[in-house]
């Protein structure tokens, strides 16, 4: 089982703390390594990413560390990886090119 932490009680997201597969549960933790919850992997979320701890809707503000940290451009499932292919960020303007690039190396798929 891969270990999450959760920064702040406003976050949406956990960072994950292991490489997750599709289908794994993922323990997520607080700061002070309180235990808050659990939450199952849609898709494989690769050590140091982020899963969504809840269903967030799309144009909704993410926060991370208690901080926004982007804008959601489509919905998003509970487990899911949180990154490029679903959020943008709030601090710098990555090009469609490198996204798509990023979601290629990465081999992010959004079949569940």
């Amino acid at each position: 089982m891969v270990k999450a932490i959760r920064l702040n009680v406003r976050d949406q997201v956990a960072t994950v703390l292991g490489d997750a597969t599709s289908g794994e549960d993922i323990k997520v933790y607080s700061q002070d390594m309180e235990k808050l919850t659990e939450v199952k992997a849609l898709q494989k979320i690769p050590f140091g990413n982020k899963v969504a701890l809840e269903d967030i809707e799309k144009d909704i503000t993410l926060y991370k560390g208690g901080y926004p940290i982007g804008y959601v451009v489509k919905n998003i499932k509970a487990g899911d990886l949180v990154h490029v292919q679903n959020v943008r960020s709030s601090h710098i303007d990555i090009p469609e090119g490198i996204i798509g690039e990023i979601i290629k190396q990465m081999d992010i798929r959004e079949e569940i």
